[in-house]
């Protein structure tokens, strides 16, 4: 029997990165919409979510509090509205917060202000466009970021690069909690199409000569809304609901069925406890293309 041809992971990563987000151009595009703004219209609803996260406990910042020493400078790539860069900054020396979304630093400016957080830089940019504009640090991060990144190979490449000691990934295990909802079904009338895991990463870094360490934590963080129309709104985005009556009211059945009704009169909402994977690596592991 012959030999199997070795798999290209880095060309895997890219088909399904770009499969996903055909479907979700296709979307927005029967709605004359873009995609231009997406992080921006869904700011508020993100900052409300990383807020909840935290507080039911984050096995990533867990993780990384065995590693970041007072001395530390970190740089968290993709920071979003800071779900990470502000409990690492309440560890470390100084954190640089990187992120393409104005809407999204605008929150993590106002949290470290109200937090007394003076040793917080921001840099809005899209990494790695931006690389040339970050220092080195001690300990690079970058949570939930690598899902849409098609070219993964020179974003990694560039994490590495600039990494004194270590670079950190937290990513999914399975198909993103959301997605379990079924609610792209209900609304579009056909699966959603998969995104990487970090399984995916994990081979594409052996691919680039990283072998990483990966820990893997159950995690499980309910959901609150005020309303059913409440919950409607916080997926409209990633569910590319946009102001159609009709698929508003699909999603609006299919989110009322999984919906709990707590005691002092709001919603919950829980897929139940879902794997988050923690996938590091010493700096320098990834070499040059």
């Amino acid at each position: 029997m012959p030999t199997p041809p070795p798999i290209d992971y880095v060309e895997r990563w890219r088909r399904i990165v770009v499969a996903r987000r055909e479907q979700h151009d296709a979307a927005c595009a029967e709605q004359a919409r873009t995609t231009t703004d997406y992080w921006a219209r869904r700011a508020e609803d993100f900052h409300q979510f990383s807020r909840e996260a935290l507080a039911a406990g984050d096995p990533f910042v867990d993780a990384l509090s065995r590693h970041v020493q007072p001395e530390d400078t970190v740089l968290d790539v993709g920071a979003g509205t800071g779900r990470h860069a502000l409990p690492l900054a309440r560890r470390a020396r100084q954190v640089v917060a990187l992120d393409p979304s104005p809407a999204m630093l605008r929150y993590l400016r106002e949290d470290a202000e109200s937090e007394g957080l003076t040793n917080v830089d921001v840099i809005e940019g899209a990494w790695p466009d931006t690389a040339g504009r970050a220092p080195q640090a001690d300990v690079v991060v970058s949570a939930h970021v690598l899902y849409p990144i098609e070219e993964v190979a020179p974003f990694l490449r560039a994490l590495d690069g600039h990494a004194r000691r270590l670079c950190f990934l937290n990513l999914m295990a399975r198909q993103p909690w959301f997605d379990q909802l079924g609610l792209w079904e209900a609304v579009h009338g056909q699966p959603r199409l998969p995104q990487p895991t970090y399984i995916d990463a994990v081979n594409v870094l052996h691919q680039l000569g990283c072998y990483a360490n990966v820990e893997v934590a159950w995690v499980d963080t309910p959901r609150r809304f005020d309303s059913v129309d409440g919950a409607v709104e916080r997926f409209a985005e990633m569910v590319v609901l946009g102001d159609d009556p009709e698929r508003r009211r699909r999603a609006r059945e299919a989110l009322a069925s999984r919906l709990t009704p707590l005691p002092e009169g709001r919603l919950s909402l829980s897929t139940g406890p879902y794997p988050i994977a923690t996938v590091w690596w010493e700096a320098g592991a990834l070499g040059s293309a």
